[in-house]
């Protein structure tokens, strides 16, 4: 959102940001905002288990102004676009992809008075009755043209991600498009499989920028994988260094894109954490999902991490396609003595991924539901998984995600919040007493089946 505002700023206009994750408003007064603010248009973003609260934030939104252009866009828009307009009376317009050059060009058209738009790539759109969607728009190559995202539209003190250091961290995205092709992931859907990274001197700028206007010290690189160049990686870690400033960051990483020296430099220039895609220790089930990464490889890249001195943070799936209870154990016991915090998700088939196509064709999807497409029992009253497997019903997964989350959940606390993390507020803060009454209900619902699952190993 903040790299569009800062694109639309760019074509003169007057943008406003309202993230309704961290700012709480009423219908009534959200209602109120946008009759005061009169937009001559609105967007919303959202994922896909936003989808329902998407819709009806249209609604609303058309309940204001009947007549106020409402545009949609994200990884969910950007897989079903024809599905979400079908779907929504009240959305004039879906931006497919990365929007900045199709969102700015709409406007542009709108506000000009145009009723014509057939000629904007990367965009689905109702033309008397029908619904049409354009050519697609080619990926944006030069990523470094892009201005900053407009920070100062947001609320940044309300923002982090989870501890790496006492203070916040901030999240930054130094590059677009990865190009492998794990088939539970959606990134493609926005950024395309062509990796297309910012320059070193162009991240470093923008860390310098959040440092000297923010304070800012402690960033999380939230790229797909940010060691896929090596050089770019290494000449970002020279110029960190050569700044003097006290930096911490972490990033995401692909085990078979790390080496000792990239490590090191890494390590050198504050990096305290890397976090790798593991999803299984058995190689048959990561064959499945593509992952195209051997047991040695997440064996060596875990071990070069942990002696550069970098925490290890490593994510794991149950409920993927092949997967049994015994695939299960494999990865409790390949991960038990290499990894610091392993951090484990049930196989949700988003669209626009190959295995929600796989799991809608075999007859494997149980929920339709789109605001229940998440990846974990903690976010859900009732919680159900989206899908099964030939191998495993809906019961059998939620047992093993039970049973993989016990065997680390120890050790998960203590690579966060310290060896005596029971005694850590920052601890008894988010995970004991956050999200009030009916987050303290699920999260001890959460507790009595780990310790079930403890129990039953």
């Amino acid at each position: 959102m903040a790299y569009l505002a800062a694109i639309v700023r760019e074509h003169g206009y007057e943008p406003r940001i309202l993230d309704l994750n961290v700012e709480h408003y009423s219908d009534k007064e959200l209602g109120d905002y946008i009759k005061d603010f009169k937009p001559a248009c609105i967007g919303i973003s959202f994922m896909t288990n936003q989808h329902g609260e998407a819709v009806r934030l249209a609604s609303l939104m058309k309940s204001c102004d009947h007549n106020v252009p409402v545009i949609v866009g994200g990884p969910h828009v950007s897989a079903i676009p024809e599905e979400v307009l079908s779907e929504c009376a009240d959305v004039d317009f879906a931006v497919i992809g990365e929007g900045e050059e199709t969102f700015s060009a709409l406007l542009d058209a709108i506000l000009s008075g145009c009723t014509r738009f057939d000629a904007i790539d990367g965009l689905c759109y109702r033309d008397s009755g029908r619904i049409v969607c354009t050519q697609q728009r080619r990926l944006i190559e030069q990523i470094d043209a892009l201005p900053f995202p407009a920070y100062d539209l947001l609320k940044l003190d309300r923002y982090s991600v989870h501890s790496i250091t006492e203070g916040k961290a901030f999240a930054i995205l130094s590059s677009r498009g990865c190009p492998n092709q794990c088939i539970f992931c959606d990134s493609h859907t926005i950024f395309g499989r062509t990796f297309r990274g910012r320059s070193a001197a162009n991240i470093f700028s923008e860390l310098e920028y959040l440092h000297r206007t923010y304070g800012m010290t402690s960033f999380d690189f939230v790229d797909d994988m940010i060691t896929l160049k090596r050089d770019r990686v290494v000449e970002l870690c020279r110029l960190i260094g050569e700044s003097g400033i006290a930096f911490t960051w972490m990033a995401n990483a692909r085990v078979n894109t790390l080496d000792r020296e990239m490590l090191a430099a890494m390590k050198k220039s504050g990096c305290v954490r890397i976090d790798v895609g593991v999803e299984s220790g058995d190689p048959r089930v990561r064959a499945r999902a593509k992952k195209g990464i051997t047991d040695q490889q997440i064996i060596n890249a875990h071990q070069m991490a942990r002696e550069a001195g970098i925490q290890v943070g490593t994510f794991a799936m149950v409920g993927n396609l092949g997967e049994s209870m015994d695939s299960v154990r494999m990865t409790a016991d390949l991960l038990k003595d290499i990894s610091d915090d392993v951090m484990v998700s049930i196989a949700c088939p988003f669209p626009g991924t190959e295995l929600y196509r796989i799991a809608r064709d075999q007859g494997y999807l149980r929920v339709t539901d789109w605001s229940r497409y998440v990846t974990s029992p903690t976010y859900l009253d009732g919680y159900e998984p989206v899908m099964v497997t030939d191998e495993m019903n809906q019961h059998q997964i939620v047992d093993a995600y039970y049973y993989l989350h016990a065997r680390f959940a120890k050790q998960k606390f203590r690579a966060r919040y310290g060896k005596r993390f029971f005694l850590n507020p920052t601890f008894l803060k988010q995970v004991v007493s956050g999200g009030g009454m009916r987050g303290f209900t699920r999260r001890g619902a959460m507790l009595f089946r780990l310790v079930k699952s403890r129990m039953v190993v």
